[in-house]
């Protein structure tokens, strides 16, 4: 029987456990002995860490983020304050943070021994790796709630403080919907907080049918699971919330305590709808009635902060079992494989200041000697072939886009724009054919299937051919 080294996963509260829970699932399967532990300094074989600045105890270690939004008031400067350098792997949850490494690339001390990983984010697999799963999970909770409205609205701050909790309700308890209260479970070192939070739950416990408290420790991806809009202040659950399709709001106006005074929340991502605690209100039932671009931001949102959806646990554990081995790794990492990639990163990045700075002829320019020697980007031919639609140029447009969605390494951005492109220039057949197999990757996109639906529906008489239905049903059937 082989030996395997024990594997000892870091956690100093509830969030940090469900974080590394899917690797540490995945790695028993192996044959792994595993455990968790809250000491950071405790002397262990291998060792996972998701903590800020901590240094590891390890022979053999590997560090990933606390949270999709750690040190945004610092971005790109991450590195400079929670060095990843005494560590041998260091991972990442997709392209946003691959970028956010770039900025930084030069740096020593942004550079574990055996380099950084862009593996995805081990929370989505509880999405991702079996849907079946998860929507069964997620209706229980739905049934255990009684949520009696048929749209669902979620609270899930970073910090309960100043009675944010109460002013939520307020604002929205005489609306139709059903109100979660969702809390993250906090470590006990962190008394105030928890003492502000069974206050607001003490309020609000019964106070009316719509109200729902949900156990902290329950995981947010099961409350994502029944929701249509997220409400939050800073958290990463916010970006969370995408990986579902559901939108979110930020109410910048709410203090944040991490500082004397407290601060307003700062929200630097892109794709979640900002908002003060006077519009709350007007927001929400606004995306309510109308969710559809609401959902488009979440699908961006998803697709440029999350990469191998249902797959992180496992190439987490494939990269450290091949370095117990002694194999070869699978997966080059980011500063080995991708000198190029990260290159051209740069220079496309130049090219979005040019754009919106107004200078499209500089910013086209750009874009065209990137694709014109072969870039691994697949930012350029996307870009490209979008100009090259608006402007008429249909068979340019979709050969650029086609070389994207060959790069890009996920369905995402470019498989939906080809498919509008096919789609807007009447090739019906194959805008169906690619709406299928989005939704066979990602069965929640709203957006796809009213798309599809209507295709479908519209074309059906004259333009789609019985075969491509077929096509359509099978495609989607393949993934029960």
């Amino acid at each position: 029987m082989i030996h395997r080294p024990v594997i000892t996963f870091f956690h100093t509260d509830g969030c940090e456990w469900q974080t590394v829970a899917p690797i540490a699932d995945e790695a028993k399967a192996r044959g792994f002995p595993v455990r968790f532990s809250t000491d950071l300094t405790e002397k262990v074989q291998i060792g996972v860490y998701c903590q800020h600045a901590c240094k590891p105890n390890a022979d053999l270690s590997a560090i990933m983020l606390h949270d999709l939004a750690q040190r945004h008031d610092i971005w790109p400067d991450f590195w400079d304050y929670e060095p990843w350098h005494h560590f041998d792997f260091g991972f990442l949850p997709g392209n946003a943070w691959a970028e956010r490494w770039l900025a930084q690339a030069s740096k020593p001390h942004a550079h574990p021994r055996l380099g950084i990983f862009n593996v995805g984010w081990p929370k989505a697999d509880l999405i991702y790796r079996n849907r079946d799963v998860f929507a069964k999970k997620s209706e229980e909770l739905r049934a255990q709630l009684g949520l009696k409205h048929p749209h669902t609205i979620l609270y899930a701050p970073s910090w309960e403080n100043n009675g944010k909790q109460d002013d939520f309700v307020q604002r929205l308890r005489d609306l139709p919907v059903n109100l979660l209260l969702k809390q993250a479970p906090w470590s006990e070192a962190y008394p105030q907080v928890l003492d502000n939070i069974r206050r607001m739950n003490q309020l609000h416990e019964g106070l009316a049918d719509n109200i729902h408290i949900v156990d902290p420790n329950v995981s947010i991806m099961y409350c994502i699971g029944v929701a249509d809009l997220l409400v939050s202040d800073e958290s990463s659950v916010l970006i969370e919330a995408a990986l579902h399709g559901v939108p979110s709001v930020a109410v910048t106006d709410w203090l944040i305590p991490d500082r004397m005074p407290p601060r307003f929340a700062c929200v630097p991502f892109d794709n979640v709808r900002k908002t003060t605690k006077s519009e709350l209100r007007k927001i929400v039932q606004s995306i309510i009635v109308d969710p559809l671009f609401a959902r488009e931001q979440a699908t961006i949102l998803r697709d440029h902060h999350f990469s191998h959806f249902g797959q992180s646990a496992v190439m987490v554990v494939d990269l450290l079992e091949a370095e117990i081995e002694g194999r070869d790794l699978p997966l080059l990492p980011l500063s080995q494989s991708n000198v190029a990639l990260n290159t051209d990163l740069q220079s496309y990045q130049e090219a979005e200041a040019f754009f919106q700075s107004g200078n499209q002829s500089a910013a086209k320019q750009i874009l065209q000697d990137l694709v014109s020697k072969g870039t691994p980007c697949w930012q350029p031919y996307n870009d490209l072939a979008a100009i090259a639609f608006s402007e008429g140029n249909v068979t340019v447009a979709l050969n650029l886009i086609s070389q994207a969605v060959a790069k890009e390494d996920s369905i995402g951005i470019t498989m939906r724009n080809m498919a509008q492109m096919y789609q807007a220039s009447g090739a019906v057949d194959d805008a169906a054919v690619l709406m299928a197999k989005i939704l066979q990757h990602n069965p929640s996109d709203d957006e796809v299937k009213m798309q599809l639906a209507a295709l479908l529906s519209s074309n059906f008489q004259a333009n789609v051919k019985l075969e491509t239905c077929h096509m359509v049903i099978n495609t989607l059937l393949a993934r029960q």
